[in-house]
């Protein structure tokens, strides 16, 4: 009999498919990870989004980075709570190297994802805070 995976190894497999080169290499895969729609968070509100539309402003979000002086982010920290049956709120810190060199910019995003047993989808993307400024 198959041993199921632990959530942490299911929320690292997740979040690994956050990588840049996941992000560009198979949009649906990407977009499949979120709930349509789902709500977006930051300084200013919330919001829904249309997976779709959030698929094709991912080319924008790369462009941001690199007005930036911000190369792509790299997942640093993980940590969760499962908060019941269907419903896990994951904390996560990424580093994005500064182009021309320096420390890199840490970041920090929360999620609440649905986890309907099989797969999880982000239905909340909260944003602690924006790009600096180049």
């Amino acid at each position: 009999m198959p041993q199921t995976p632990t959530l942490d190894a299911r929320l690292r497999r997740f979040f690994a498919a956050f990588a840049p080169d996941a992000e560009s290499g198979d949009p649906d895969g990407f977009g499949a990870l979120f709930a349509d729609p789902f709500l977006v968070a930051d300084e200013g509100g919330a919001r829904p989004v249309p997976r779709a539309a959030f698929l094709a402003a991912l080319p924008r979000r790369a462009q941001l980075f690199a007005e930036a002086g911000l190369g792509p982010a790299t997942l640093t920290d993980l940590t969760y709570q499962r908060l019941d049956d269907r419903y896990v709120l994951a904390r996560t810190d990424w580093d994005a190297p500064r182009v021309d060199a320096g420390p890199p910019v840490r970041l920090a995003s929360s999620y609440l994802l649905h986890d309907d047993g099989d797969r999880l989808r982000v239905v909340l993307y909260l944003n602690h805070q924006g790009l600096p400024a180049a």
